[in-house]
């Protein structure tokens, strides 16, 4: 009996060796991964490296570049079609808008345990998210998105002033331009439940064309009061056109008047030192300001004529109109 004891126990030893030193059995999506996790229900990216951890991250990281990509270039294709009807500044100008706003959050990534080829020396790691899943978690954030931009829209729809109309529809493409960006991921997760907000695509896709629209009953008569050689009205008729308002070249046939009140601010003669300042304000014929903005200049312009010194010093204030007007239609028109 002991002899036939001896041998169980020596070859259980040799059968546990064996399973110790065999190799782990080579995945199957080594060397087919879309075949695994094919495109109809996954979106997966491969990635090789030398340690197995940095073969993950590489993985997931591939699908960040990928969701990225893919979302800019349908964006700006998207809007490239739907301003194909527009000038070519204003298709430029909404291309260059509806560029990724931040980097990608993926949800629902889920990776293989990473396997070493010892030939190769390399790790080897697919990352994939489950497309199915992927959607269930990511629905709400397009409605919380939808939800944001129609209560943005509602509020430019109910503005009948013109230009007060343009600031809210600008607000309004600032969330429509997020629920687009929203709609893209969601189309690569799921094109067929995506399509079911075509509606609410193409009513955001469509805020450019109205804005440009509104601006086009933004006419813009301009005064200027004390003003010297037509620096800053000049200067004032540019940062307006600049803007998208046209200018008006009679008060009659203008929506809104653009004025502007030149001090001075001289102080002694011969020579003499000012420090120009002025009011600036867009009205509309009922008499509601939509834009006003104040300039002054800290350093004084001296010379020994009142001519010269505004000759010297109205340029630069025309300069700082400029800047100022513009940034208050910036904030207004973003």
């Amino acid at each position: 009996m002991k002899p036939k004891i001896s041998l169980s126990i020596s070859l259980l030893l040799l059968s546990s060796l064996s399973l110790l030193s065999a190799k782990p059995k080579e995945p199957a999506w080594l060397s087919d991964y879309r075949a695994v996790y094919p495109d109809a229900a996954y979106i997966a990216q491969k990635a090789t490296a030398d340690k197995a951890e940095r073969a993950r991250t590489e993985a997931v990281a591939q699908i960040a570049r990928y969701f990225k990509t893919s979302v800019s270039a349908n964006l700006k294709t998207s809007m490239k079609s739907v301003s194909s009807g527009e000038s070519v500044s204003e298709e430029t100008t909404v291309e260059n808008d509806v560029s990724l706003s931040s980097d990608v959050s993926l949800f629902a990534v889920e990776t293989t345990e990473p396997y070493y080829i010892k030939k190769e020396k390399k790790w080897h790691c697919v990352a994939f998210i489950e497309r199915a899943k992927a959607w269930e978690q990511y629905q709400p954030t397009v409605e919380g998105a939808k939800t944001e931009f129609y209560s943005m829209k509602k509020n430019a729809d109910e503005e009948s002033d013109p230009f007060e109309k343009c600031a809210l529809l600008s607000k309004a493409w600032e969330s429509g331009k997020v629920l687009l960006e929203k709609l893209e991921y969601a189309r690569i997760l799921d094109a067929k439940k995506e399509s079911a907000y075509e509606v609410d695509r193409k009513t955001a896709s469509g805020i450019p064309g109205e804005i440009a629209k509104e601006k086009e009953k933004c006419t813009v008569y301009i005064s200027v009061l004390g003003d010297y050689g037509s620096n800053v009205s000049s200067a004032l008729a540019k940062t307006l056109s600049r803007n998208g308002l046209k200018i008006a070249k009679n008060e009659s046939e203008a929506a809104y008047i653009a004025s502007a009140a030149i001090e001075d601010n001289a102080v002694g003669s011969e020579p003499v030192s000012i420090y120009p300042s002025m009011e600036f304000k867009i009205e509309s014929k009922a008499g509601k300001t939509v834009c006003s903005s104040e300039v002054k200049m800290e350093s004084k312009t001296v010379s020994y004529t009142l001519d010269n010194a505004r000759k010297k010093a109205y340029p630069i204030l025309a300069d700082e109109l400029d800047k100022a007007v513009s940034e208050e239609l910036n904030k207004k028109f973003k």
